[in-house]
C-alpha cells in the first residue's frame, strides 16, 4: 500500500442485535450464514420488484453486520428497512460519523500510514493488491485527485459498480454482474425480491447488461444513453475520468449466453458512444 486514499463517497450502516442475522438474511441477496466473524462479502438489498435499492460491501462484526455503501443511500436504506425491522430485536444505525472509508493500492507492507486496531482492512481485488480500510479514527490520507482517479479506474476495470441516488431502484442484481462477485445466493432461500432475481437466473433472458464505454463529453451516473432513434438504450452507472460503465439494452435477437458485439449509442448532446460488454 502506498498513500492512503480518502473515499468520500461512502458511508456506513450497522445492523446489530440478537436478531441481526435473522433479519438481514431476509433483505440481502448474499448468504450471511457464510460470513465468519471478520469475514466480508458483497450484497444488495432489493425492493419487491427485485430492483436494487442499494448494494454494498458487508463485514460480520460483533453482534451484527457493518455495511459500506454510497453515502447518498444510507438514509433511504434505513427508511426502507425500518418498515420491516419493527418486530425484530435488531437495531439500524448510521455509522458514517464513526467510520471513514479509505483505499490503498499496493502491498500493505509498503504503507506510509498503517491501519490501526480501530480499522477493518479488506482486500477488494483479486487482480492486484488493493484494499479498503474502514477506520474509526480519520487517518491521514492522500489528497492528490490523481490517486483518487486511479482508485476509481481500478474499480471500473474490475467491473465494480456502487449504486447511488441516481441509479437506485432501477436495476436487478444480475445487470451489475453481482453474481460474479459472490453477491447473490441462489440456494439460501427467500429474501425480498428473491422471486424476480431467481426467475431471471433460471427462466429469463437478461436483456440489459453491463457495458464499458468512453466519452469525451462528461457523464455522471444516471446519464441516459440513447439509441440512434432517440429511445433510451440505457444509463451510465459508474464513471472514472473519460471511462464509464453503463447498463444498456442488447439486441432482442441475441441469446442470453451468446457473445455480444459492441453497441453504438449516443448522449442527449448527440455525441456518439461505442460500448463493449463487461463479462
Amino acid at each position: 500500500m502506498n498513500d492512503v486514499i480518502q473515499l468520500p463517497d461512502f458511508g456506513f450502516l450497522s445492523i446489530t442485535g440478537r436478531d441481526a442475522l435473522k433479519f438481514l438474511q431476509g433483505y440481502t441477496t448474499c448468504d450471511l450464514e457464510l460470513l465468519k466473524p471478520g469475514g466480508h462479502g458483497i450484497g444488495a438489498t432489493c425492493n419487491i420488484q427485485g430492483r436494487m435499492l442499494t448494494n454494498y460491501r458487508i463485514v460480520a462484526i460483533e453482534q451484527g453486520f457493518l455495511l459500506r455503501m454510497h453515502v447518498s443511500l444510507i438514509e433511504p436504506t434505513m427508511t426502507f428497512l425500518k418498515k420491516y425491522i419493527v418486530f425484530s430485536k435488531a437495531t439500524l444505525k448510521d455509522e458514517s460519523a464513526i467510520y471513514h472509508c479509505h483505499g490503498s493500492i499496493g502491498p500493505l507492507a509498503a504503507a506510509t500510514t498503517q491501519p490501526t486496531s480501530d480499522c477493518i482492512t479488506i482486500q477488494v481485488s483479486t487482480v492486484g493488491p488493493r484494499y479498503e480500510h474502514w477506520c474509526q479514527p480519520n487517518v491521514a490520507t492522500c489528497d492528490d485527485p490523481k490517486r483518487y482517479a486511479e482508485w476509481q479506474l481500478a474499480e471500473l476495470n474490475e467491473g465494480y459498480v456502487w449504486l447511488e441516488e441516481a441509479t437506485s431502484e432501477a436495476l436487478i442484481p444480475q445487470m451489475l454482474n453481482l453474481q460474479r462477485f459472490g453477491g447473490i445466493s441462489f440456494t439460501k432461500g427467500c429474501y425480498l425480491g428473491q422471486e424476480i432475481v431467481a426467475r431471471m437466473q433460471y427462466r429469463g433472458v437478461l436483456k440489459r447488461r453491463l457495458h464499458r464505454g468512453q466519452s469525451d463529453t462528461p457523464v455522471v451516473p444516471g446519464t441516459p444513453i440513447l439509441s440512434a432513434t432517440g429511445g433510451q438504450l440505457g444509463q451510465v452507472v459508474a464513471v472514472a475520468g473519460q471511462q464509464f460503465l453503463a447498463v444498456v439494452q442488447i439486441s432482442a435477437d441475441q441469446g442470453d449466453n451468446e457473445p455480444h458485439d459492441s453497441i453504438t449509442g449516443q448522449l442527449e448532446t448527440g455525441a456518439k458512444l461505442a460500448l463493449s460488454e463487461v463479462l
